[in-house]
């Protein structure tokens, strides 16, 4: 069988109809491939077990005949009716001025749905709340979320559990994923406070973290009693995958009430063979009477020893908001906040991992911005650097001519010098951004950065969003902002602190490593009428395509399985093939169909034939193009003399409407062949 070359990587979807008056319409999945044309789809798909078979199929019966035939119409394949129909005994033209069969189901897909693009997947909440946290106390805050280096399927994230409006929470949080986000375990973190058997009085500030043995590290502070002018610093870890933790390791003490350490944060040595491989740094803001510098220690064994905590900036500092990086070489370099007579953000460098630093110097001035009403990182950076060049990337959140917006700047020498900060949101001129993170894949091209921004509601400073900004070339330039959340957050329904509603002092990213492997960022969301640790999967990709698409709804491991990711799987047994599901903008993993209408208009053999479909119309990859047949056996190219596309005002998609001349033969079948570019 002779087959169009560009169609040969397509996968049909057939529209057949015999061209009559239609007295039974129905939607036929075929369960048998060989009855449905399997041979030609084989040939287009290049794998018979891919062929898809959703006919739409218009038959009648002829006037003289009083009697139906003995066999439900609706339930035979294409080919059974084909055989039913000799020299069209079920069929004639048309004498109806217009017959009209419509499937307006709609897609499955909830992020498409609610008018995100197709590189975002479906936002996911992280598991119920634990039901140790009393019903007053279910509001969750600063989320953070780390991946395995070499494992991109395993994710943890970590949050305050039960957050007081009078400062910390009930305990912290952690909740484990093993297929890329798809799904969660959740639990509080065992041994910090009293509500799970631990001996301190509250608990905040948590960071994720996992080394190259896949041992999970969280980091928490904790407030050691009411009078709340003391903490620790602790760390818990897992080495079974977070199955459990091991009860956590007091690291730092307050040495007496005039000392309260703050806003702690972790880096892991996941780089092999340089000196301090596998170490644990954590660094922590010392505040004093007059002054907060920030200290440092560190761990070679697992968190289980640690350094004499030492100064990493002068005494007399007034500091904040420590964001420690490890280099690819070996070296650390740590950026934090700098108060004094104007605001500006510092680095100080080790070039041994941590044992001793350099001075710190400027990499940026800053002008405050904080968002009304909201307790926000105003203060907050964050860093990373790629695993390749060692780039350091650092994002934050300011004013620009008085106008708020997030930061980006890096450095290609360890810190020593950065380049002009640049702006990376695109919002609206006075809409609140704050609390950026920032990821960087392994060879330092694909960043993402999020943050809340207020920019969809911007008469209505109560409501935020999560957007990304996104850069392929390493941060030189940037895409246009995407929207993350399907649902705005009321951050009215977050506790109220002495600084605003409380949704965090941060966020977290956790970076695409690979074009199959989605950012993951995490935030605390208030759609279910409390606030919840949410997560969505990001396709990182400049424009829509079947990979971005598949990385945003797949785990690494089901794209790695043919018959569960590639283009012509079906995991969810709806009779649609993953690319087609991605074309027609449905879900993969749920049962969904195509959105389409089919009609006559005109009388007699002048009938003229439309079909319309909803597919998406930011995919960048998709051709499509018509075969029609008499017989279903020969297949030829068939083109519309008319084609009308009408963009849907909310969904990323369109209708695209095409017709077709009169038949010229008793029978006629057409059928939609969607290829992929390459």
């Amino acid at each position: 069988m002779e087959v169009n070359p560009i169609l040969k990587k397509s996968i049909s979807f057939p529209l057949y109809y015999h061209a009559s008056e239609c007295s039974h319409i129905a939607q036929i999945p075929c369960a048998d491939a060989k009855s449905c044309d399997a041979r030609a789809s084989s040939i287009l798909l290049g794998c018979s077990l891919a062929a898809l078979c959703l006919t739409l199929f218009c038959a009648v019966l002829s006037p003289a005949q009083d009697v139906a035939p003995p066999f439900p119409l609706e339930r035979l394949s294409s080919g059974a009716i084909r055989l039913l129909d000799r020299q069209g005994s079920l069929v004639k033209w048309p004498n109806a001025s217009q017959l009209t069969t419509t499937r307006s189901a709609r897609s499955a897909d909830s992020s498409l749905n609610a008018g995100l693009d197709a590189r975002v997947g479906p936002n996911v909440r992280l598991g119920d709340d634990p039901p140790q946290l009393p019903s007053n106390l279910r509001a969750q805050a600063e989320p953070h979320i780390a991946r395995h280096p070499t494992n991109p399927d395993f994710l943890a994230a970590t949050f305050q559990e039960g957050r007081y409006t009078n400062g910390g929470a009930l305990d912290c949080g952690y909740a484990i994923s093993h297929d890329g986000g798809l799904s969660w375990s959740r639990a509080l973190i065992p041994g910090l406070t009293p509500v799970v058997g631990g001996p301190y009085y509250r608990a905040t500030d948590p960071v994720a973290g996992i080394d190259l043995n896949g041992v999970i590290y969280l980091n928490t502070l904790a407030l050691i009693d009411s009078t709340a002018t003391t903490s620790a610093v602790l760390l818990s870890r897992s080495t079974n995958g977070g199955a459990s933790f091991q009860g956590p390791v007091e690291v730092l003490r307050s040495p007496n009430s005039g000392i309260l350490l703050d806003k702690n944060w972790m880096a892991i040595n996941t780089f092999p063979g340089t000196p301090a491989a596998g170490r644990i740094l954590l660094t922590v803001t010392r505040f004093g009477p007059s002054f907060s510098p920030i200290l440092c220690t560190f761990s070679d064994d697992g968190g289980k020893n640690w350094s004499s905590n030492a100064l990493i900036t002068p005494a007399s500092y007034s500091a904040q908001a420590s964001q420690p990086v490890f280099l690819p070489d070996g070296k650390l370099a740590v950026i934090f906040w700098q108060f004094g007579s104007g605001d500006q953000l510092d680095v100080v460098l080790s070039t041994n991992g941590g044992n001793n630093f350099n001075s710190p110097h400027l990499i940026t001035s800053v002008t405050r911005f904080d968002a009304p009403g909201i307790r926000d990182g105003t203060f907050v950076s964050s860093a990373t650097a790629d695993r390749t060049l060692g780039q350091l990337l650092v994002t934050y959140q300011g004013l620009y001519q008085g106008k708020p917006r997030i930061f980006f700047t890096k450095s290609a020498d360890a810190g020593t010098t950065w380049t002009p900060s640049i702006l990376i949101s695109d919002n609206f001129t006075n809409t609140p951004v704050f609390n950026p993170a920032i990821a960087v894949s392994p060879n330092g091209q694909v960043l993402s950065v999020v943050f809340y921004d207020g920019r969809v509601n911007p008469g209505n400073a109560n409501l935020v969003d999560m957007f990304m900004a996104q850069s392929f070339d390493g941060g030189n330039t940037w895409q246009p902002n995407l929207r993350l959340t399907a649902v705005s957050t009321d951050v009215r329904l977050a506790p109220l602190t002495s600084s605003g509603y409380m949704l965090g002092d941060y966020l977290g990213v956790a970076p695409s490593t690979a074009p199959d492997v989605p950012a993951v960022p995490v935030w605390v969301d208030t759609r279910t009428g409390n606030p919840d640790p949410f997560i969505t999967r990001v396709g990182m990709a400049p424009q829509v395509t079947f990979a971005s698409w598949r990385a945003a709804r797949f785990s690494l491991s089901q794209i790695q399985n043919p018959l569960q990711g590639g283009a012509g799987a079906d995991p969810d047994g709806d009779g649609v093939v993953n690319l087609l599901e991605y074309a027609f903008g449905l879900n993969p993993l749920l049962a969904d169909h195509p959105r389409f209408r089919a009609s006559f208009t005109g009388t007699g053999p002048s009938a003229i034939y439309r079909i319309s479909y909803e597919r998406v119309s930011t995919a960048s990859d998709l051709s499509y193009s018509w075969l029609a047949s008499p017989t279903l056996a020969n297949w030829k190219p068939a083109f519309p003399f008319n084609v009308v596309v009408t963009p849907d005002p909310v969904r990323h998609t369109e209708l695209a409407t095409s017709s077709f001349e009169p038949a010229t033969n008793a029978n006629q079948f057409y059928r939609l062949g969607v290829s992929l570019r390459p």
